[in-house]
């Protein structure tokens, strides 16, 4: 079974492919899922999610700590996360809170996709032929994880880039404790009200409400609102003004249905 969490859909469509290789059947994680699972039948858990801020999304971990999965705990579990660059230690942080729950973590990977991030200054979307290069790189390492949790590799093969420590032990506690209010997301005047954003929040924090989205408490921050906006019209604050948005090609994997 694969549990993925996806905002901009690069980690879905890294679990699709997955899912295609190794046969496992894809479980999204988002408000509204179930809580509880049957493993019978099935070999092994893949944990597929973004990296925020080198670590795990909070929205994961909270999945991660309450969700109930009968013969969890007899099966091998594996990580795969999509990163813009690097994941730091997101494989011990992910390693830690499966072993919280008395299961048995095996190995951690992670795939390199296009950049999603753009609120802070320095930020921004990839260039379209970085994008470009990245997505056709990125079958073949998907492939290469699928063959690795197949033949149930110990080993570890996430980049996990410069001063990893420092990333992932400082810098993403401070984030999530100060940089993922939704308070500032709004819609400016170019807002049509045609509900894409309230549709692509895998939160259903998104609601229209007179023609006019409106956001709620329950924010992953994965950005998903604000990157499908056709007239760039949804705004966190005065950051994203001048910032790129990004959109997982329609024809990449099969994913014209989303």
């Amino acid at each position: 079974m694969i549990f993925c969490f996806s905002g901009t859909g690069n980690s879905l469509a890294v679990a699709r492919m997955l899912s295609g290789y190794l046969g496992d059947e894809v479980v999204r994680i988002g408000s509204g899922v179930s809580c509880g699972y049957d493993l019978t039948g099935h070999r092994r858990v893949v944990w597929v999610f973004p990296v925020y801020s080198w670590g795990v999304p909070p929205a994961v971990r909270r999945f991660m700590s309450s969700v109930s999965i009968d013969g969890a705990a007899g099966v091998p579990h594996f990580m795969v996360c999509t990163c813009g660059d690097d994941g730091g230690m997101v494989a011990s942080q992910w390693r830690k809170d499966v072993l919280s729950r008395g299961w048995k973590p095996v190995s951690a990977h992670s795939v390199i996709m296009p950049n999603t991030y753009v609120l802070l200054p320095g930020f921004d979307v990839d260039s379209p032929a970085v994008v470009r290069n990245k997505l056709k790189s990125a079958p073949k390492r998907v492939e290469e994880i699928g063959h690795a949790i197949k033949c149930c590799s110990p080993i570890d093969t996430v980049v996990r880039g410069k001063m990893a420590w420092l990333k992932t032990r400082v810098i993403y506690p401070l984030f999530m404790r100060f940089l993922t209010s939704p308070g500032p997301f709004r819609a400016t005047s170019a807002c049509v009200g045609c509900g894409l954003c309230e549709k692509a929040c895998p939160m259903n924090n998104v609601n229209i409400d007179s023609g006019v989205p409106e956001w709620g408490d329950d924010c992953a921050m994965c950005l998903a609102c604000y990157h499908v906006c056709p007239h760039h019209a949804v705004a966190y604050g005065n950051r994203t003004a001048k910032r790129g948005q990004y959109r997982l090609p329609r024809g990449f994997y099969k994913l014209s249905d989303d």
